[in-house]
């Protein structure tokens, strides 16, 4: 049989409360600059990149960068300044020989924050 429909205007019970996030410190997000960061990989680049420009830290590892094209850098740039006015923490992992040569052919190694560690 048909079930009587709930009366619209009777008071409802409590909305459900939805489970809070917690305020715990996520872990660090690591990404890694691909090996051949070249123009043609500047878009996947740059969506990897818009994805954690909110993150508190970023760990960007660069250890495995062959070839980088000035576009990349200039995503990492504007990557980099843009966490830094927000607030944010942008640091290198392992920057390879090919990245840091790079960023210091064009003057960036600064504006980059990008230490080189020698062992």
């Amino acid at each position: 049989m048909n079930e009587p429909s709930p009366d619209p205007v009777a008071p409802r019970g409590k909305p459900a409360r939805r489970p809070r996030r917690k305020a715990a410190a996520e872990a660090p997000a690591m990404l890694s600059i691909p090996a051949d960061a070249g123009i043609e990989e500047t878009g996947p680049l740059r969506e990897l990149l818009a994805a954690r420009l909110d993150d508190a830290v970023v760990t960007l590892d660069g250890s495995q960068v062959q070839r980088i094209h000035t576009s990349a850098l200039q995503l990492l740039l504007m990557f980099s300044r843009d966490r830094a006015r927000a607030g944010h923490r942008t640091v290198w992992h392992a920057p390879s020989a090919t990245l840091h040569g790079a960023a210091r052919l064009l003057g960036l190694v600064p504006f980059l924050e990008l230490a080189r560690e020698l062992s």
